[in-house]
């Protein structure tokens, strides 16, 4: 839906936004991995890739879009579903991802700050996307 790929874009953003802020106050030898990955970054050429994509994880999502409204959990569901697929479906080793642990040298702290703000990403996503789709279905 349109809904998720807008709330996903913009929740990315904000993220973004403040996950660079963060970063460019970390002293350089801690953030080493993170100015070479960059694992967010702001800009148009950045937010095509995100763009889509966020368009595939609605595809992959959408099969259990009814699990997510339906359940008492499914604020849960969708969260680890989200975060999941985060960790694990990265298609580089970047910091934050189970590829990047294992296969390059980033520092715990960078490792943590991307997973931090991923799940804060997430959190967001969730509270909006299912709040804004319940109040969309009782209209």
């Amino acid at each position: 839906s349109m809904r998720f790929l807008l709330i996903h874009l913009v929740t990315w953003a904000a993220i973004a936004s403040l996950f660079l802020f963060v970063q460019d106050k970390l002293p350089e030898s801690r953030r080493i991995a993170l100015d070479f990955f960059r694992p967010y970054r702001l800009g148009w050429l950045a937010v095509a890739p995100e763009a889509v994509r966020g368009f595939f994880l609605a595809l992959a999502l959408f099969p259990f879009y009814d699990l997510f409204m339906k359940n008492n959990r499914g604020y849960l569901i969708l969260f680890g579903a989200l975060w999941g697929l985060a960790i694990l479906g990265s298609l580089e080793p970047l910091p934050g991802s189970l590829e990047g642990m294992i296969y390059t040298k980033t520092s715990f702290i960078e490792h943590l700050l991307v997973l931090v703000a991923t799940a804060i990403q997430v959190f967001l996503f969730c509270s909006f996307f299912l709040r804004w789709e319940k109040r969309g279905d009782k209209a």
